[in-house]
């Protein structure tokens, strides 16, 4: 069920993240206020192999040591997986990174600063979707 449960949060996630993005980017350059679905579908197509790849497999990691440790006060909860799911974000971003690194052999065309930005607003974006996710599932077995 984790895992099932990991894919339909990066399906969610990708879908969300890849249109605010064609968002800011219409707006940004053409400022007329619409995207097309063309934009979003490209952004579809990069961002969901990392979200399945790299934020599944360190969610469900996260979630099995994380959930080990008894913690009563949510907002202490809340916090220390917010933590984690920012540190998660800039551990992809720097993997991709050291892969692009290793196979361009330079990193100069890249922003890195706002790389790790986007990175961690993405690993942030998948912890939320998660939490609505596991509440909308204990709501539904009940």
């Amino acid at each position: 069920m984790k895992f099932i449960e990991k894919i339909i949060v990066s399906v969610v996630s990708t879908l969300i993240f890849s249109i605010l993005l064609a968002a800011v980017e219409e707006i940004s350059v053409n400022s007329l206020g619409y995207f097309s679905v063309e934009l979003i579908f490209v952004y579809c197509i990069y961002s969901f192999p990392i979200y399945l790849i790299g934020g599944g497999v360190y969610s469900y990691f996260v979630d099995i040591y994380f959930y080990k440790i008894p913690i009563r006060n949510w907002l202490f909860k809340y916090i220390i997986g917010f933590l984690l799911y920012v540190v998660g974000g800039l551990l992809v971003i720097g993997i991709i990174l050291m892969m692009l690194l290793i196979v361009e052999g330079k990193l100069d065309d890249i922003l890195i600063t706002k790389t790790f930005v986007i990175g961690t607003l993405a690993s942030l974006l998948f912890f939320h979707v998660s939490l609505i996710l596991k509440q909308v599932l204990k709501f539904a077995a009940r």
